[in-house]
């Protein structure tokens, strides 16, 4: 009976060590495992760092290589067919990784910050009147008509002169200094502090294109047809002819209309470009202009020009699971172009 009840807690003891051992066992293995996952994600992770560093550096490589590049062009004219309107793609050593640059014009697109120079009699005569306004703002109240309207293209998105220079008004107001609504569609803080989200007007010259969407009368709608085809650079930058939309060329008309040039006009005037496919100084264009449309002056004096000041660098570098991309605002200068803006994100 004794051995048998000593032999019982034998067994008892052995089973309790051998759970004991078991929960240790088990214990250890899930910290290994658990240190193993941290060494691992330790390394991903400073593998990832150091991608992303080298992607960096090589979007700051890509704007030294644009900038030689840029450095031979001739600056007498631009246009697409140059060698700076085509992509380069660079395989990067040991097969790291891959790198493209690209340029585009950044004066191929209506500078919004035109818009904010006036003319003194502004405020006194009528939105009707076309002499009211600058060539610049004429273009751009012709351009709001011509946009295309996505979800009924029978149908114009801004349907009159009057709406285009509401939309006009509002804009003057938006970068202007005064607190003087400009005409009877004009906004300043009354209106914008009135709003369910009040804000104020700006006050000041565009910072960015995204401006736009918070000025009396631009909807949505507007503002995703418009966003391709502006810009914001310094006030006086003007658009380059050779490299603008052919959208662009509805918004050159006589100086007495508020309305865009026709459709069959516009095909007409860019069907006239000269055999090299861009036109050397502006006396071409003008020969053009009076060969498709007849007497009377363009609102295009002192809104065009054949060259261009500012580029835009878009740089793409892929290392590993590291992918970004960068913006650079080029700016031609004499001698050698800079760098004036730098935006940089992940994709």
């Amino acid at each position: 009976m004794y051995a048998c009840s000593k032999s019982l807690k034998n067994n008892r003891e052995r089973g309790a060590v051998l759970i004991m051992v078991l929960l240790i066992v088990a214990l250890v293995a899930g910290l290994g495992i658990k240190f193993a996952g941290d060494y691992q994600l330790g390394l991903a992770r400073a593998e990832a760092r150091w991608h992303g560093a080298q992607a960096r550096a090589y979007l700051f490589s890509g704007e030294g290589a644009a900038i030689k590049f840029l450095a031979t062009d001739d600056a007498a004219a631009d246009y697409r067919e140059e060698l700076w309107g085509q992509p380069v793609p660079i395989q990067l050593p040991d097969n790291m990784g891959d790198l493209l640059i690209s340029l585009d014009d950044a004066n191929a697109k209506f500078n919004l910050n035109r818009l904010a120079i006036v003319k003194a009699d502004f405020a006194s005569k009528a939105p009707s009147d076309a002499s009211r306004y600058t060539n610049a703002q004429l273009m751009f109240i012709r351009l709001l008509q011509a946009l295309p309207n996505r979800e009924d293209p029978h149908t114009a998105l801004v349907q009159s002169p009057e709406i285009a220079t509401a939309i006009l008004e509002a804009i003057v107001d938006w970068t202007d200094q005064d607190t003087d609504p400009a005409g009877s569609n004009g906004a300043e803080n009354d209106y914008y502090l009135g709003q369910p989200d009040p804000y104020q007007a700006a006050n000041m010259p565009f910072r960015s294109v995204e401006e736009l969407q918070m000025i009396r009368g631009v909807t949505p709608q507007i503002m995703q047809a418009l966003r391709p085809y502006v810009t914001v650079l310094e006030p006086s930058e003007i658009l380059n002819i050779n490299t603008m939309p052919e959208l662009l060329y509805r918004c050159i008309n006589l100086n007495t209309e508020l309305s865009p040039l026709s459709e069959s006009q516009a095909k007409s005037l860019i069907a006239e470009k000269p055999s090299t496919g861009f036109y050397a100084n502006l006396s071409d264009f003008n020969t053009s202009w009076n060969k498709v449309v007849g007497a009377g002056q363009a609102s295009a004096d002192g809104e065009l020009a054949v060259a261009t000041k500012y580029f835009w660098l878009t740089t793409v570098v892929q290392i590993g699971d590291q992918r970004r991309t960068g913006r650079s605002l080029l700016l031609r200068g004499s001698p050698a172009f800079k760098v004036v803006r730098r935006e940089e994100g992940n994709l």
